[in-house]
Formats: C-alpha cells, structure tokens, sequence
C-alpha cells in the first residue's frame, strides 16, 4: 500500500538537519524514514535502509500525518 504524504519546505529542512543531529536514535531513524519518502524512495527500500519493517514504517508515516514532525519525536513507553 502506497501512503501519499506531502512534505512543506519547512519539514523538508527540519528532517534534512535533524535526522543527522536529533539525541535519540529512534527519532533519528523516524526523521531519516520520512526523509527518505520525501526523495521518493519505495517503502520496501526505505524500511531495508533503516532497518525496520514495513509495517513499523507505515506507524512512522501515520505518526508524522496525524501529529507531524513533533509527533515523530515523541516517545511512548508502556511498562507492565
């Protein structure tokens, strides 16, 4: 399934920086993943480049379409 997102020029700068600099590695691989879309690259390359399943980076893109860039660079943890 092809998920169609548009990228401002604004996110386009935050992901281009932030994906090299951001302190935590998940959320550097979240902004790298979107980077990634925003070239044009096929879901399937981008989850071999950034070592995750397909399936992990259709949560990426939804994360990015319902709450944008800070939505890729909030963390979640369930204890329990």
């Amino acid at each position: 399934m092809t998920i169609h997102i548009e990228f401002t020029s604004e996110t386009l700068g935050i992901l281009k920086k932030e994906r090299h600099t951001h302190p935590v590695p998940l959320v550097r691989r979240r902004l790298q993943a979107l980077w990634l879309k925003s070239r044009g690259l096929s879901n399937y390359r981008i989850a071999l480049l950034v070592d995750v399943y397909e399936t992990t980076l259709r949560d990426y893109f939804q994360l990015y379409q319902q709450n944008g860039v800070e939505g890729l660079k909030s963390l979640y943890f369930c204890f329990g």
